[in-house]
């Protein structure tokens, strides 16, 4: 499954890079080139691709470093289905991201090239490009501090469990690394990895989901506290804005797989919990697809599911 923020996050920089840079840059034609191929790729009854590349090409020579000529010129040779042509832009785009406009485009970079790598196996890559996301996180980075705050949060929520952990923890200004946590929750789950990895990016991307949720209530109910996920999602599913982001950021499939990487890593409380609140919500299936079934059938005969093998490559591992 492809990533579903990244068609956001590449509509977002195909569309909506304003033409008033070019007032401010060495090399105004350079984006001017560059809207005119995105105005020749929306017109969705007969694209002219050839075209836009060839002004894509020209925009790119004018301005010598052009990341954002580079990710709409890979976007249109994913769209023709050359992978390799299009994650060859996209490490160009990489490359020159010091020079983007807009600083967080650098991960709708790294989150299509790890919808890439997937879509040919090449697991390893994902990872790295995924975490390469989430370690911008400041929860994530390498510091003292950031272990420690890691460690107490999944230690609640092994201990005390899903509502007391998401009403004492909150990951603030983390919206961008909510897909790669949720991802790698279930390549995690996929591979093995349990505990903590698999626990602790789905319970990542849970409490995000939440954080972020929560601050849009509170828009129209100020007075609106977390106490339990039950009582959140009654709230939350009642009003279509949440309904519709719970959707998008899949939501249920990530408290689905919280489950599913909890039971065989011996926490079989901790699973139930969840996979009990997924069975008794009253949804569309539209909302929650399959997940209320799954979750049922867990609790009455709880499985793993395969690890990831699709092809005769080799998930390899870097050493420690």
């Amino acid at each position: 499954m492809v990533i579903r923020a990244i068609r956001l996050l590449f509509c977002i920089i195909l569309f909506y890079s304003p033409l008033a840079y070019a007032q401010s840059t060495p090399a105004p034609d350079a984006w001017v080139l560059l809207e005119q191929a995105k105005t020749l790729i929306a017109d969705r009854a007969d694209p002219q691709l050839g075209e836009a590349l060839d002004l894509l090409r020209r925009a790119i020579e004018t301005a010598g470093i052009f990341p954002e000529a580079e990710i709409v010129m890979a976007e249109i040779y994913f769209r023709e289905g050359a992978l390799a042509l299009a994650e060859d832009r996209l490490q160009k785009a990489l490359e020159g991201s010091s020079s983007l406009r807009v600083t967080q485009d650098r991960y709708a970079i790294l989150y299509r090239l790890a919808g890439i790598y997937e879509i040919q196996n090449r697991y390893y890559e994902m990872e790295k490009a995924l975490l390469a996301i989430v370690n911008e996180q400041a929860e994530f980075s390498t510091a003292p501090a950031s272990q420690r705050f890691r460690n107490a949060f999944l230690t609640a929520y092994l201990s005390r469990g899903l509502d007391h952990v998401l009403r004492l923890y909150r990951m603030d200004d983390a919206s961008f690394a909510l897909q790669a946590h949720a991802k790698l929750g279930w390549f995690y789950y996929r591979t093995g990895r349990f505990e903590p990895a698999s626990i602790l990016h789905s319970l990542s991307a849970l409490d995000i989901i939440v954080t972020e949720s929560v601050q849009e209530i509170r828009l129209v109910n100020p007075t609106f506290e977390f106490s339990t996920l039950a009582g959140y999602l009654e709230v939350a599913l009642k009003r279509e804005n949440i309904r519709g982001f719970l959707t998008e950021s899949g939501f249920f499939g990530i408290a689905y797989h919280l489950g599913t990487a909890c039971r065989p890593a011996g926490h079989l409380s901790r699973a139930r919990e969840i996979w009990g609140l997924l069975a008794g919500i009253r949804a569309e299936p539209e909302l929650i697809g399959s997940y209320v079934d799954l979750s049922r059938r867990q609790l009455q005969a709880p499985w793993v599911d395969p690890y990831i093998n699709p092809s005769s490559r080799e998930i390899e591992y870097p050493e420690d």
